[in-house]
């Protein structure tokens, strides 16, 4: 008999199975806190757990909820990646509405002779079946798409740092199609009833031929009148009475059921994406059916919406090229929709969803998948947005301070600051401390410096107890060493009511001092100057002309030669000037030679030798021309010359008062004027701002300053 060993087989040992190390990550909700209050109906929560060694499609984590009264459960599954989790809540936290705020309307326009129905692809059962193709199946996908545009919105304020803040939405007691298992509840129980979110059914007064008349689909480019559908949305709203009177001031998401698209003609009819905000009448933000088959109806399809790659076939509109998947079309469908509601609310076109960002990353707000690109999520709010959006009473949470109208109009300022009322105005090495000023009386949020391909530096100041004052300084020495002067240096900067300052290059700006050093030496030229209305009333950069002149120049022989005359050149509004020197030669006070000025009232005169310009009196009255109006300038023995175009009491008039245009450049007593700078438009050539150089009376400017190519305006 032979014994059996007991001990493991050496070759069985060698075939045993190695465990696989799972990293311990304890399961928690990054966004949410326990007893947090929210206003909104829908919130996007995302959290950690373990990762576990399953396949991905098998990674998922379970949501649960239950209604208090019927103590009903559903559970919901949503895709864990990398122990990375994210979903969607539907009443399932400690929730109280705001019902007295205004809410976004949700409206859904029908033809007056629609067969009800929406395009629906055969691989979305549209050959076999209506449940994504019916008005029934069109309101839920609505509604489900607003309550994710309300999740994706409150969560964005949040991690922006202005709170879980979002619209509502006006809400109904209706049957909840929200959550499939409620949906498809027992008739006759209460299980399926709850508020939901209201959608309006709007009738036209036009036919479906009318609203798929290629004429007015948006995307034909010989259509001629393409906003025509938004026209014949508004108006229905208004017939159909309230929420939609003027008066009510509503704002509204409207879908047009009818949109189709044509096969034969290749081309999307009854469909615009349009939106227009109206202070005070019918805010409407409007969009087409034709991809809303790709949208989930209930909470339960949402992550299958947002992972589904299925091509979606020749028979649907590929909108923008982007949507030949399923995936896609709910991308652009439901993100291009929030865009036209961001415009109903007042955006304009800025950044992040404002941009189109929702096409490629749309379902990062809501799922963690594989799927989801490492990009970083555009489908987002710009900052500028989400703050106009909070001074809206849509947005208000409990405790908001009132908004006070200087607040709203507060404006941003971006300026340079080189530190002239500091003491020791020059350092040792002969430069002065200056540095980059913004401000706004309303808060900053944020001030961002972009320099070429290098990252952009950001400065973020929402919830910074140290920046209450709306005020901040970087130091320019700091900006220098950072950045490179060989590319254009933009700064863009945004209040807390949303306002914004655009310098798009400070590199120009900071070259606007108001002294020149001359190298070499410790003379230094002073600046004074009149800028237009419009050139003072606006931050932003625009495109114009930078000159300066000296009235002495240096001409081809190598000898200096004085200023003989001046021509003033004025007509409706100020041209510019001319200056005419003894060897010949003239420098433009505008736009470098030939150019040619107008001026109906130009005038001429010219400058004795023993005679030195005194006094320059300016005009800013342009009437609307967004530039300076007139010039005079007078000579030391009281000669005057020019046109102010400032005309009171039948005469040209320098009287001192609040309201008066007219500005005087003088230089001191102990100073000369020595020459002209300013900035003229491009390519008109109008003058927005002339100025003066002064140097100090008796001395004797260096021989350089006169070969500075910045003084040679030929």
């Amino acid at each position: 008999m032979t014994k059996r060993s007991l001990s493991p087989d050496p070759a069985s040992a060698r075939r045993r199975i190695k465990p696989v190390s799972i990293e311990k990550r304890p399961f928690k909700i990054i966004n949410l806190d326990e007893g947090d209050l929210v206003h909104q109906t829908c919130v996007a929560v995302h959290g950690e757990c373990q990762e576990f060694d399953y396949a991905a499609d098998t990674n998922f984590v379970s949501v649960s909820s239950s209604n208090m009264l019927s103590r009903a459960q559903t559970v919901n599954h949503w895709p864990l990646n990398k122990g990375q989790w994210k979903a969607l809540l539907h009443h399932a936290v400690n929730y109280i509405p705001l019902l007295q705020l205004p809410p976004l309307h949700l409206a859904v326009l029908v033809a007056k002779d629609s067969p009800l129905l929406i395009d629906c692809p055969p691989a979305k059962y549209g050959g076999i079946s209506t449940a994504h193709s019916t008005l029934n199946a069109a309101i839920s996908k609505l509604r489900m798409s607003a309550y994710m545009w309300q999740a994706l919105t409150a969560e964005d304020f949040r991690q922006k740092g202005l709170g879980r803040r979002s619209f509502r939405l006006e809400e109904e007691w209706s049957p909840n199609t929200t959550m499939q298992t409620e949906h498809q509840a027992t008739p006759g129980t209460n299980s399926h009833m709850g508020t939901v979110a209201k959608v309006h059914i709007i009738r036209s007064d036009k036919t479906i031929a009318e609203l798929r008349d290629a004429d007015v689909a948006q995307q034909n480019p010989r259509g001629r009148d393409r906003d025509a559908l938004h026209r014949y949305f508004e108006a229905a709203l208004a017939k159909s009475g309230p929420p939609f009177e003027s008066s009510c001031r509503p704002v509204v998401a409207g879908l047009i059921l009818d949109a189709h698209y044509s096969t034969e003609q290749s081309m999307i009819m009854g469909h615009a994406a349009l939106g227009c905000h109206k202070p005070d009448g019918i805010s409407l933000g409007i969009f087409g059916s034709h991809l809303t088959y790709s949208w989930p109806r209930f909470l339960e399809e949402v992550p299958a919406c947002l992972i589904d790659m299925m091509p979606t076939g020749d028979t649907v509109g590929n909108d923008n090229g982007e949507c030949d998947t399923m995936r896609g079309a709910c991308f652009v469908g439901q993100g291009a929709f929030l865009h036209e509601v961001g415009h109903a609310l007042g955006a304009g076109h800025t950044t992040g969803i404002m941009a189109r960002g929702y096409s490629k990353t749309w379902a990062m707000n809501f799922i963690s998948h594989e799927t989801n690109s490492a990009a970083e999520n555009d489908a987002k709010w710009d900052l500028q947005d989400a703050l106009k959006f909070k001074l809206l009473p849509h947005f208000a949470l409990p405790g908001d301070e009132l908004v006070s109208n200087d607040f709203r109009l507060a404006k941003v300022r971006v300026e340079v600051d080189f530190g002239l009322d500091s003491p020791g105005i020059m350092n040792m090495e002969g430069e002065y401390p200056e540095g980059l000023k913004v401000s706004c009386t309303a808060g900053l949020a944020q001030v961002k410096i972009e320099n070429g391909a290098n990252d952009p530096l950001n400065h973020d100041f929402i919830g910074d107890e140290d920046e209450k004052g709306g005020c901040t300084r970087l130091s320019y020495d700091n900006i220098r060493e950072r950045f490179d002067q060989n590319h254009p240096l933009r700064v863009t900067a945004i209040g807390m009511n949303g306002k914004v300052a655009i310098v798009n290059d400070l590199w120009v700006r900071l070259k606007g001092k108001p002294y020149i050093i001359i190298p070499g030496s410790n003379v230094a030229l002073r600046k004074q100057s009149v800028r237009s209305k419009d050139l003072d009333s606006n931050n932003d950069d625009r495109d114009l002309i930078q000159w300066a002149m000296l009235l002495h120049r240096r001409g081809q022989d190598g000898q200096l030669h004085r200023a003989t005359s001046i021509d003033l050149r004025v007509g409706c509004i100020m041209d510019g000037a001319i200056v005419y020197y003894a060897d010949g030669q003239q420098a433009n006070c505008g736009p470098s030679h030939p150019h040619r000025f107008g001026g109906h009232r130009s005038e001429s005169h010219e400058i004795p030798a023993e005679e030195t310009i005194t006094k320059i009196k300016i005009c800013k009255d342009d009437g609307g021309w967004s530039c300076l109006a007139g010039i005079c300038m007078t000579l030391s023995n009281g000669d005057e010359w020019g046109h102010l175009n400032h005309i009171e009491n039948g005469s040209d008039s320098d009287d001192s008062h609040d309201d008066n245009p007219v500005f005087t450049l003088e230089p001191a007593e102990d100073e000369v004027i020595v020459g002209f700078y300013g900035q003229s438009s491009s390519p008109s050539g109008y003058t927005s701002e002339f100025g003066i150089l002064t140097a100090p009376r008796g001395v004797k400017l260096p021989e350089n300053v006169y070969n500075l190519p910045e003084f040679r305006n030929n």
